[in-house]
């Protein structure tokens, strides 16, 4: 025989319900204590039936047959039940994970980065690992929905993806890996898109850097939006790697006042 807690997991995931938290289970199970609805949730989690969220969030996500291997099931599933209900947290999914669900990620991506307005410790469920970072402006930035099957989380929009990838090199793998995803992600880019998420940041650096790497990637539309939206701004001659090396040779592009190392000049330059 089953006991009480199986079969109300068993009930929920039949009805595509995976997330729960201890006070709705407790809820529909008025006969049991608090201390032995506690020790029936470890024994479900010891069992890898069901995943805390994290230490004393009282979010439990139930774990189907297909992602036992896995320990939890696909981030789409629970990502935005946690953060944004449980939580109350604004987030979004970005840089180099933004840039997978894009398509524009070379690198298999190991951990989920992922942006909320304060900072967090990192999150391990089951093998799914996040990092949190911290972005200040988090509810006028652009985002969409990333919609599966499974579910859906918030992403950056392609262009907030672009800035936040140039202004945060340094958890990114520096300028070669930042100018390898542009690459790829600018076909997605528009200049109506573009335009809000420069708008939305206001990271008068970060769309200088921008700039130059549209401009080596030869997108004439979206350098010169830049450039124009930099024309009110006020800006002062800085490196296209954040925290490069002062004296490594580089030439300044005096339309964007970056200064590019030498290796990043086009052949034709």
């Amino acid at each position: 025989m089953q006991s009480p807690l199986t079969d109300l997991l068993d009930a929920a995931e039949r009805r595509g319900k995976l997330n729960l938290r201890t006070s709705d289970i407790a809820q529909a199970m008025p006969g049991v204590s608090a201390g032995a609805l506690r020790q029936a949730l470890h024994r479900q989690q010891r069992k890898g039936r069901i995943v805390r969220a994290s230490r004393g969030s009282e979010h439990w996500v139930i774990v189907p047959l297909q992602d036992a291997s896995a320990g939890a099931p696909p981030l789409e599933t629970w990502l935005d039940a946690y953060l944004s209900k449980t939580l109350g947290v604004p987030y979004y999914v970005g840089l180099l994970s933004a840039a997978e669900v894009y398509g524009a990620s070379p690198q298999a991506v190991m951990i989920t980065q992922v942006m909320v307005p304060k900072s967090r410790r990192p999150l391990q469920v089951g093998r799914h690992r996040l990092v949190f970072l911290k972005s200040t402006r988090i509810a006028e930035m652009p985002t969409r929905w990333h919609e599966t099957p499974h579910g859906r989380f918030k992403v950056s929009t392609p262009e907030l993806t672009a800035l936040d990838l140039v202004s945060r090199q340094q958890v990114t793998g520096g300028i070669a890996r930042v100018a390898e995803v542009l690459q790829s992600l600018a076909p997605e880019m528009t200049a109506d898109g573009l335009t809000a998420a420069l708008n939305a940041a206001q990271e008068t650096p970060a769309a200088q850097r921008l700039g130059v790497f549209l401009s080596q990637l030869d997108q004439p539309l979206l350098t010169n939006l830049v450039a124009d939206w930099l024309g009110n701004k006020r800006t002062r001659r800085i490196p296209l790697a954040i925290g490069g090396d002062e004296q490594c040779a580089s030439t300044l592009d005096r339309r964007f006042k970056v200064n590019v190392p030498s290796a990043r000049q086009p052949a034709n330059t």
